[in-house]
């Protein structure tokens, strides 16, 4: 039986480790919203480990997905800026920008965020809060997989500031992931003394066909490696992008004097670290964490994918229609590829 032109499609987390398809009335955009339909939507490691483990934020049942591109499908009367048809990309929050936390400078840490609800759904409604600050124009040359990678890159992008990456550095960037890569990539464009530590074949050879430099820890000390590629056994800027206590300690330990090591990988809570106390305080190393962006950061990476046409094609690495979903999220979990992207069709 065919659907009604009122119901359409989403990709529901039922129970850790299934996600089933049924429908949903189209919902109706409100007043100062707009409705998206969805044309895409990338597959990030918060949706695997919420697929795979649980999430304390998204417990079955639920809808997964944030990092989403879609064109205008209809707007409220009162939206001004956009028209029906055209693609956007959307920040999955938007910070407040006038609580304490804002007005410090860490609106990714706000406590009065705008958020979307979970995009592996033929149509989004977004709020009038995220159309104002968090929804931006793709343009036309951008592929819409390329496009979902704008959350991912923001977040990059906020852990290159917070690491406070210069031009000229000498950057290690510990995993090379899918986030791993989007570090890599940021930190080229500020010098060309970049290297990756990834211990899987499979994805060394995807992060060397985006043309970045990449050596296998179990195979070469790092120390060493280090040395080949820079001259000292040290780096400037240590991006971590692993979610591992050892590999932690001992990427934190290859900080140069007045250099300093990036968090960007997740740990557990009450996960402790032991770090050299004697490098904090005579070298002047410093250990920062990045959660997260502003929107300024994701406005930020959309000009820059535009400023920058190519240079993410390789990143998503396995695209999977809508009809597959469960099969990308099995896909997405693979430590082989970098991102898997799920494509509708239909649009």
């Amino acid at each position: 039986m065919p659907r009604s032109q009122n119901e359409m499609k989403i990709v529901e987390l039922v129970e850790l480790g299934r996600v089933e398809t049924r429908t949903a009335p189209v919902p109706v955009p409100g007043p100062g919203e707009a409705r998206l339909r969805v044309r895409a939507v990338g597959l990030c490691g918060t949706d695997v480990k919420a697929y795979r483990r649980g999430h304390p934020y998204f417990k079955p049942p639920c809808v997964l997905g944030h990092e989403v591109v879609g064109a205008i499908d209809a707007v409220d009367d009162a939206v001004r800026g956009l028209a029906v048809g055209e693609r956007v990309v959307c920040a999955p929050y938007a910070e407040c920008g006038g609580c304490p936390i804002c007005r410090r400078g860490v609106g990714e840490l706000c406590e009065h965020k705008a958020f979307i609800a979970g995009a592996l759904q033929e149509y989004l409604i977004l709020s009038a809060d995220i159309l104002a600050r968090g929804t931006f124009r793709v343009a036309g040359a951008m592929s819409d997989a390329v496009a979902t990678l704008a959350e991912p890159l923001a977040c990059a992008m906020n852990g290159i500031e917070r690491a406070g990456v210069r031009r000229g550095d000498r950057v290690l960037v510990v995993g090379g992931g899918p986030m791993g890569a989007l570090l890599a990539i940021v930190a080229r464009t500020l010098s060309p003394h970049v290297l990756v530590s990834e211990v899987n074949p499979a994805r060394s050879e995807h992060l060397r066909r985006l043309g970045l430099s990449v050596v296998n820890p179990s195979e070469t000390p790092l120390s060493e490696a280090l040395s080949r590629a820079f001259s000292v056994p040290e780096a400037d800027r240590v991006l971590i992008a692993v979610g591992d206590r050892g590999v932690a300690e001992d990427a934190i330990g290859l900080t140069a004097a007045g250099g300093t090591a990036l968090l960007f990988g997740g740990l557990p809570k009450g996960e402790r670290l032991s770090l050299d106390a004697f490098a904090i305080h005579y070298r002047e190393v410093g250990v920062v964490g990045s959660f997260g962006f502003q929107v300024r950061h994701f406005r930020n990476a959309v000009e820059w994918m535009e400023q920058h046409p190519g240079a993410l094609d390789g990143v998503v690495t396995a695209s999977v229609p809508f009809a597959e979903a469960a099969r990308a999220f099995v896909e997405a979990a693979q430590p082989d590829g970098l991102k898997t992207v799920i494509r509708f069709e239909e649009a």
